[in-house]
């Protein structure tokens, strides 16, 4: 069973909610990785809530610094024909760190069908050089296998904010597509960071992912992460994120605070 298949089979329903103990390769410094953190969100729903339709959206609001030891408190808000509306509150050390709300919808027949993004052209993965090297950067990037596909890297005065990957779970065994993709959404640094001339922190305040579909099976996707605008220290961040056949599978945006 891969790392993130242990975690999840180790949450624990319990009177208060459900427990989560989060290992120290999914941290970033004092705090758990914000992927993880969604994905257990994500994962405790569909534990309380079983019959719940695929995920279309979800809004992430990133409150405190998220420990090791967790509890992940869910509350369905609505639960309309086609779409419902869930609330996960996230709680460690005694504090809210997170609240997530989730809306998972059902298909509906439609005559509008279109697909106005499309995928960058990329070398593919096995060409492409990492995108950082091995043991850089927080722990939980040791989870992933990043490539850098195109744009600079990380934190070398470039002017061009912005950069695409190829990204996957080192190890995705037992762990269902969906939590997978809310993983590998947030494992990219800001692209802000390519303009550092020195590694300085950042923190993710919020992050909003809407998804076009979600993959029948964990592959490569690619990711591009642009700075719209970075000022007064934060920077505006959007994100496309494209299957390997080319699809949009999703959009997402961050506010990010830099300490630069």
């Amino acid at each position: 069973m891969s790392a993130l298949g242990t975690l999840l089979g180790g949450l624990a329903p319990g009177p208060d909610g459900i427990r989560a103990h989060i290992p120290e390769g999914w941290m970033q410094g004092r705090t758990a990785f914000g992927g993880i953190t969604a994905a257990l969100a994500l994962a405790a729903a569909r534990l309380e809530l079983p019959d719940l339709p695929r995920l279309r959206s979800m809004q992430v609001a990133y409150l405190r610094p998220v420990g090791a030891d967790a509890v992940l408190r869910t509350r369905l808000i609505r639960a309309g024909r086609t779409s419902s509306f869930v609330r996960v509150e996230v709680h460690s050390q005694g504090d809210l760190g997170a609240t997530l709300l989730f809306v998972f919808g059902a298909a509906r027949d439609t005559n509008h069908r279109h697909d106005r993004a499309p995928a960058p052209a990329l070398p593919a993965p096995q060409a492409c050089p990492a995108f950082m090297p091995k043991g850089a950067g927080p722990n939980f990037l040791a989870q992933f296998d990043l490539k850098l596909a195109d744009g600079p890297f990380l934190v070398s005065g470039s002017d061009r904010p912005e950069f695409t990957t190829w990204s996957r779970l080192a190890d995705d065994r037992d762990v269902p597509p969906e939590i997978a993709l809310v993983c590998i959404a947030d494992s990219l640094p800001p692209a802000a960071m390519t303009g550092f001339r020195k590694v300085a922190p950042i923190s993710t305040i919020t992050w909003s992912l809407d998804l076009a579909q979600v993959p029948v099976r964990n592959d490569w996707i690619s990711i591009r992460t642009t700075s719209l605008q970075a000022d007064e220290g934060y920077s505006v961040q959007d994100m496309a994120l494209h299957g390997a056949d080319g699809r949009l599978i999703a959009s997402a945006q961050q506010l990010v605070a830099l300490f630069d």
